[in-house]
């Protein structure tokens, strides 16, 4: 099954986060209003060097660029690189980046739902988001769960734009009262997780627990 929904969100929520801001020091803030202008060429200048170095923000900046072939030839294969150096720092944009990049496409389903879950455990609401169409529609070694759909599309929804609304009612008609009621008793338990450390990697899935945190599936 495709998941041609989930790609028309991932370029909605990606063009948000395109232009999300960045906290660094003052050669990654030249980059980012570099970027911001469209001078890709001194936002490539500015952030390959920090990027190298290690700057989480940077590495996500760089991974942007290859990903949509601003100021470099686009190369999937550099934007994967970079998005997981920055991912495994703890960034939750760069964890739902590399993530939509392994599942979207169905390339790697169990890789793409443990980054996604990862960012979406720290609250990352378009994480969120796709990982709740994930279960909803259900991929191939991602058994369908409309509970665990209801949970993150909710999740997603709150206090968001429109868009993610909508969608959450689109799903919900496609499940039952009580998959909605149990998910929605899952999303109000939740609490996302705080203070990822430089280094932390997506850990195995684990069984469901009374924090609310998601089941495990067996990918």
């Amino acid at each position: 099954m495709t998941m041609h929904l989930s790609l028309q969100a991932f370029r909605y929520v990606s063009t948000i986060l395109l232009f999300a801001g960045l906290s660094a020091g003052a050669d990654l803030a030249s980059a980012q209003r570099a970027y911001q202008e469209k001078d890709y060429a001194a936002a490539l200048k500015e952030s390959t060097p920090l990027a190298a170095q290690g700057n989480a923000d940077a590495q996500l900046l760089l991974g942007r660029m290859y990903l949509m072939g601003q100021g470099v030839s686009k190369d999937t294969g550099q934007a994967a690189k970079w998005f997981k150096a920055s991912a495994e720092q703890g960034n939750t944009d760069a964890q739902f980046m590399l993530g939509s990049m392994y599942l979207l496409p169905q390339k790697d389903v169990a890789e793409g739902v443990r980054w996604l879950r990862l960012s979406a455990e720290h609250g990352n609401q378009d994480a969120q988001y796709l990982l709740g169409r994930a279960y909803a529609q259900g991929l191939q070694g991602l058994p369908r769960d409309p509970v665990q759909a209801e949970m993150w599309l909710w999740l997603a929804a709150k206090e968001n734009l429109p868009f993610y609304k909508t969608e959450l009612d689109s799903a919900e008609g496609q499940m039952t009262g009580d998959e909605i009621a149990r998910g929605r008793a899952l999303a109000a338990a939740w609490k996302p997780k705080t203070g990822p450390k430089p280094g932390d990697k997506p850990q195995a899935d684990e069984d469901s627990r009374k924090d609310g945190k998601p089941k495990s599936q067996q990918l």
